[in-house]
Protein backbone atom coordinates (compact mmCIF):
# COMPACT_ATOMS: atom_id res chain seq x y z
CA UNK A 1 0.00 0.00 0.00
CA UNK A 2 1.07 3.04 -0.82
CA UNK A 3 -0.01 7.04 0.18
CA UNK A 4 -0.89 10.46 -1.83
CA UNK A 5 -1.24 13.57 -0.91
CA UNK A 6 -3.96 14.89 -3.05
CA UNK A 7 -6.88 17.37 -2.69
CA UNK A 8 -5.38 18.25 0.69
CA UNK A 9 -5.86 14.95 2.72
CA UNK A 10 -3.12 11.82 2.43
CA UNK A 11 -5.04 9.05 0.59
CA UNK A 12 -4.05 5.40 0.86
CA UNK A 13 -4.16 3.45 -2.04
CA UNK A 14 -2.97 0.06 -3.85
CA UNK A 15 -2.96 -0.76 -7.62
CA UNK A 16 -2.54 -4.56 -9.29
CA UNK A 17 -2.16 -5.96 -12.20
CA UNK A 18 -1.62 -4.31 -15.72
CA UNK A 19 -3.93 -2.73 -18.32
CA UNK A 20 -6.25 -0.16 -18.86
CA UNK A 21 -6.48 1.41 -15.25
CA UNK A 22 -10.03 0.51 -13.40
CA UNK A 23 -10.38 2.34 -10.15
CA UNK A 24 -11.94 0.89 -7.62
CA UNK A 25 -14.51 3.13 -4.81
CA UNK A 26 -15.96 1.64 -1.97
CA UNK A 27 -19.10 2.44 -0.02
CA UNK A 28 -19.81 3.92 3.22
CA UNK A 29 -17.66 3.04 6.54
CA UNK A 30 -15.63 0.30 4.49
CA UNK A 31 -12.20 0.67 2.67
CA UNK A 32 -10.07 -1.48 0.37
CA UNK A 33 -8.94 -4.25 2.78
CA UNK A 34 -12.99 -4.99 2.17
CA UNK A 35 -12.20 -5.90 -1.36
CA UNK A 36 -12.63 -10.02 -1.75
CA UNK A 37 -9.28 -11.54 -3.11
CA UNK A 38 -11.37 -13.22 -5.97
CA UNK A 39 -12.38 -9.99 -7.17
CA UNK A 40 -8.99 -8.43 -6.29
CA UNK A 41 -7.92 -11.25 -9.22
CA UNK A 42 -10.31 -10.88 -11.69
CA UNK A 43 -10.11 -7.05 -12.16
CA UNK A 44 -6.67 -7.51 -12.52
CA UNK A 45 -6.59 -9.84 -14.93
CA UNK A 46 -6.85 -7.20 -17.58
CA UNK A 47 -6.61 -4.13 -15.78
CA UNK A 48 -4.54 -2.08 -13.78
CA UNK A 49 -7.11 -2.48 -10.79
CA UNK A 50 -6.54 0.89 -8.20
CA UNK A 51 -8.27 0.81 -5.01
CA UNK A 52 -8.24 3.46 -2.29
CA UNK A 53 -9.53 4.15 1.12
CA UNK A 54 -12.17 6.99 1.24
CA UNK A 55 -11.20 9.79 3.37
CA UNK A 56 -12.57 8.84 6.69
CA UNK A 57 -11.89 5.56 5.80
CA UNK A 58 -9.13 2.63 6.47
CA UNK A 59 -5.90 4.53 6.30
CA UNK A 60 -6.36 7.92 4.50
CA UNK A 61 -6.65 10.69 6.37
CA UNK A 62 -9.99 11.93 8.72
CA UNK A 63 -10.86 15.12 8.79
CA UNK A 64 -13.37 16.35 11.47
CA UNK A 65 -14.68 19.25 9.46
CA UNK A 66 -17.79 18.85 7.12
CA UNK A 67 -17.08 17.08 3.73
CA UNK A 68 -19.10 15.99 1.27
CA UNK A 69 -19.39 13.49 -1.98
CA UNK A 70 -17.70 16.18 -4.45
CA UNK A 71 -14.62 16.35 -2.01
CA UNK A 72 -14.18 12.22 -2.04
CA UNK A 73 -14.62 12.57 -5.87
CA UNK A 74 -11.91 15.52 -5.93
CA UNK A 75 -9.48 12.84 -4.12
CA UNK A 76 -9.81 10.16 -6.90
CA UNK A 77 -9.34 12.72 -9.40
CA UNK A 78 -6.31 14.30 -7.42
CA UNK A 79 -5.17 10.17 -6.87
CA UNK A 80 -5.38 9.94 -11.37
CA UNK A 81 -2.93 12.85 -11.57
CA UNK A 82 -0.62 11.98 -9.04
CA UNK A 83 -0.74 7.96 -10.71
CA UNK A 84 -0.49 9.74 -14.34
CA UNK A 85 -3.98 8.42 -15.42
CA UNK A 86 -6.07 10.47 -18.17
CA UNK A 87 -8.50 8.20 -17.93
CA UNK A 88 -9.79 4.92 -16.46
CA UNK A 89 -13.23 2.77 -15.78
CA UNK A 90 -14.84 3.22 -12.58
CA UNK A 91 -16.33 0.70 -10.66
CA UNK A 92 -18.44 2.61 -7.36
CA UNK A 93 -20.38 0.57 -5.05
CA UNK A 94 -23.25 1.94 -2.64
CA UNK A 95 -21.49 5.58 -1.39
CA UNK A 96 -18.97 4.61 -3.91
CA UNK A 97 -21.00 5.06 -6.97
CA UNK A 98 -22.40 8.15 -5.58
CA UNK A 99 -18.38 9.23 -5.93
CA UNK A 100 -18.39 8.02 -9.24
CA UNK A 101 -21.15 9.43 -10.67
CA UNK A 102 -19.79 12.99 -9.14
CA UNK A 103 -16.66 12.17 -11.12
CA UNK A 104 -18.31 11.26 -14.17
CA UNK A 105 -20.49 14.31 -14.18
CA UNK A 106 -18.11 17.07 -13.38
CA UNK A 107 -14.72 15.22 -14.80
CA UNK A 108 -16.00 13.31 -17.93
CA UNK A 109 -12.97 13.35 -19.92
CA UNK A 110 -11.34 11.48 -17.21
CA UNK A 111 -14.15 8.34 -17.00
CA UNK A 112 -13.65 6.04 -20.01
CA UNK A 113 -16.63 3.79 -18.53
CA UNK A 114 -19.18 3.87 -15.72
CA UNK A 115 -20.03 1.00 -13.08
CA UNK A 116 -22.38 1.49 -10.71
CA UNK A 117 -23.34 -1.30 -8.45
CA UNK A 118 -26.22 -0.85 -5.44
CA UNK A 119 -26.06 3.31 -5.64
CA UNK A 120 -28.50 6.01 -5.89
CA UNK A 121 -28.93 9.25 -7.66
CA UNK A 122 -30.14 10.64 -3.94
CA UNK A 123 -30.93 8.64 -0.73
CA UNK A 124 -34.54 10.85 -1.16
CA UNK A 125 -35.53 10.39 -4.38
CA UNK A 126 -37.21 6.83 -3.40
CA UNK A 127 -39.01 6.65 -0.40
CA UNK A 128 -36.75 4.04 2.02
CA UNK A 129 -38.48 0.94 2.96
CA UNK A 130 -40.20 0.18 6.02
CA UNK A 131 -37.11 -2.21 6.78
CA UNK A 132 -34.74 0.38 5.98
CA UNK A 133 -36.39 3.14 8.66
CA UNK A 134 -36.19 0.05 11.47
CA UNK A 135 -32.72 -0.44 10.67
CA UNK A 136 -31.54 3.00 11.19
CA UNK A 137 -34.06 3.01 14.27
CA UNK A 138 -31.43 0.60 15.75
CA UNK A 139 -28.07 0.87 14.22
CA UNK A 140 -25.43 2.09 16.55
CA UNK A 141 -24.45 5.48 16.17
CA UNK A 142 -20.55 4.17 15.81
CA UNK A 143 -19.10 1.25 13.02
CA UNK A 144 -20.32 -2.16 14.01
CA UNK A 145 -19.74 -5.51 11.43
CA UNK A 146 -22.87 -7.04 12.55
CA UNK A 147 -24.57 -4.07 11.67
CA UNK A 148 -23.50 -3.93 8.23
CA UNK A 149 -23.65 -7.63 7.78
CA UNK A 150 -27.30 -7.03 8.32
CA UNK A 151 -28.00 -4.28 5.80
CA UNK A 152 -25.62 -6.46 3.33
CA UNK A 153 -27.68 -9.76 3.37
CA UNK A 154 -30.35 -12.01 5.06
CA UNK A 155 -29.99 -14.01 8.02
CA UNK A 156 -30.84 -16.98 6.00
CA UNK A 157 -27.60 -16.19 3.59
CA UNK A 158 -25.38 -15.44 6.42
CA UNK A 159 -26.40 -18.93 7.78
CA UNK A 160 -25.65 -20.60 4.28
CA UNK A 161 -22.89 -19.15 3.73
CA UNK A 162 -20.50 -18.81 7.23
CA UNK A 163 -16.83 -18.66 5.63
CA UNK A 164 -17.61 -16.08 3.60
CA UNK A 165 -19.31 -13.99 6.12
CA UNK A 166 -16.27 -14.75 8.65
CA UNK A 167 -13.60 -14.26 6.40
CA UNK A 168 -15.62 -10.34 5.71
CA UNK A 169 -15.52 -9.57 8.84
CA UNK A 170 -12.20 -10.26 8.95
CA UNK A 171 -11.46 -7.74 6.64
CA UNK A 172 -13.42 -5.54 8.27
CA UNK A 173 -12.03 -5.38 11.66
CA UNK A 174 -8.30 -4.47 9.68
CA UNK A 175 -9.05 -0.90 9.56
CA UNK A 176 -12.55 0.40 11.23
CA UNK A 177 -13.40 4.16 10.94
CA UNK A 178 -13.84 6.28 13.84
CA UNK A 179 -17.20 7.11 15.23
CA UNK A 180 -16.75 11.16 13.77
CA UNK A 181 -15.72 9.66 10.30
CA UNK A 182 -18.97 7.23 10.54
CA UNK A 183 -21.49 10.66 10.98
CA UNK A 184 -19.53 12.06 8.15
CA UNK A 185 -19.65 9.61 5.26
CA UNK A 186 -23.25 9.22 6.53
CA UNK A 187 -24.18 12.57 6.16
CA UNK A 188 -22.09 12.97 2.64
CA UNK A 189 -24.20 10.34 1.50
CA UNK A 190 -27.85 11.93 2.22
CA UNK A 191 -26.78 15.12 1.22
CA UNK A 192 -25.76 13.87 -2.19
CA UNK A 193 -28.12 14.52 -5.51
CA UNK A 194 -26.98 13.94 -8.87
CA UNK A 195 -30.44 13.80 -9.74
CA UNK A 196 -30.70 17.06 -12.22
CA UNK A 197 -26.93 16.31 -13.34
CA UNK A 198 -27.02 12.43 -14.92
CA UNK A 199 -27.65 14.14 -18.06
CA UNK A 200 -24.22 15.47 -18.72
CA UNK A 201 -22.80 11.27 -17.82
CA UNK A 202 -21.43 10.44 -21.41
CA UNK A 203 -19.12 7.22 -20.55
CA UNK A 204 -21.33 4.04 -21.19
CA UNK A 205 -22.88 3.22 -18.12
CA UNK A 206 -23.81 -0.27 -16.34
CA UNK A 207 -26.19 -0.48 -13.73
CA UNK A 208 -25.93 -3.39 -11.24
CA UNK A 209 -28.43 -4.05 -8.26
CA UNK A 210 -29.80 -6.74 -6.22
CA UNK A 211 -33.69 -6.85 -6.39
CA UNK A 212 -34.57 -7.42 -3.08
CA UNK A 213 -31.94 -4.16 -1.73
CA UNK A 214 -34.02 -2.74 0.66
CA UNK A 215 -31.17 -0.37 1.40
CA UNK A 216 -31.14 1.36 -1.85
CA UNK A 217 -35.11 0.18 -3.39
CA UNK A 218 -34.42 -1.19 -6.95
CA UNK A 219 -36.37 2.02 -7.80
CA UNK A 220 -33.39 3.81 -7.26
CA UNK A 221 -31.14 1.45 -9.98
CA UNK A 222 -34.30 2.49 -12.32
CA UNK A 223 -33.98 5.65 -11.74
CA UNK A 224 -30.31 5.98 -12.36
CA UNK A 225 -31.16 3.75 -15.91
CA UNK A 226 -33.53 6.76 -16.77
CA UNK A 227 -31.71 9.31 -16.36
CA UNK A 228 -28.26 8.35 -17.65
CA UNK A 229 -28.86 7.92 -21.54
CA UNK A 230 -27.78 4.57 -22.78
CA UNK A 231 -27.34 2.98 -19.93
CA UNK A 232 -27.58 -0.67 -19.40
CA UNK A 233 -29.46 -1.97 -16.45
CA UNK A 234 -28.92 -5.64 -14.78
CA UNK A 235 -31.22 -6.32 -11.28
CA UNK A 236 -30.08 -9.69 -9.89
CA UNK A 237 -33.33 -11.16 -8.94
CA UNK A 238 -32.91 -12.57 -4.67
CA UNK A 239 -29.79 -10.17 -4.09
CA UNK A 240 -30.11 -7.59 -1.71
CA UNK A 241 -27.54 -4.29 -1.10
CA UNK A 242 -24.50 -6.64 -0.90
CA UNK A 243 -24.93 -7.95 -4.53
CA UNK A 244 -21.67 -7.73 -5.50
CA UNK A 245 -20.85 -10.01 -2.48
CA UNK A 246 -23.59 -12.17 -2.97
CA UNK A 247 -23.51 -12.83 -6.75
CA UNK A 248 -20.22 -12.13 -7.03
CA UNK A 249 -19.49 -14.94 -10.19
CA UNK A 250 -22.39 -13.11 -11.94
CA UNK A 251 -21.73 -9.39 -11.34
CA UNK A 252 -18.04 -10.36 -12.63
CA UNK A 253 -19.63 -12.05 -15.68
CA UNK A 254 -21.81 -9.13 -15.99
CA UNK A 255 -18.74 -6.72 -15.80
CA UNK A 256 -16.29 -8.00 -17.88
CA UNK A 257 -18.88 -8.58 -20.85
CA UNK A 258 -19.42 -5.08 -20.01
CA UNK A 259 -15.76 -3.84 -20.61
CA UNK A 260 -14.70 -5.88 -23.03
CA UNK A 261 -17.28 -5.03 -25.62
Amino acid sequence: MEKAFVNGVTICYDTVGEGFPLIGITGKDSNMDWWHPAVKQAFSENHRFIMLDNRGSGRSDAPTEPYGISDMAKDVVGLMDVLGIEKAHLFGQSMGGMIAQEIAIEHPERVAKLILCGTTCGVTRVLPSFRMIRWLMRKSTGFSPQDTLDMLFSKSYMRRHPDMIASLVERMEQAPPNPVSVQMHKQASRSFDSFDRLGRIKAPTLIIHGKDDWVFRAKHAKLLNRRIAGSELVLIPGAGHGVFSQERSTVLAEIRRFLNR
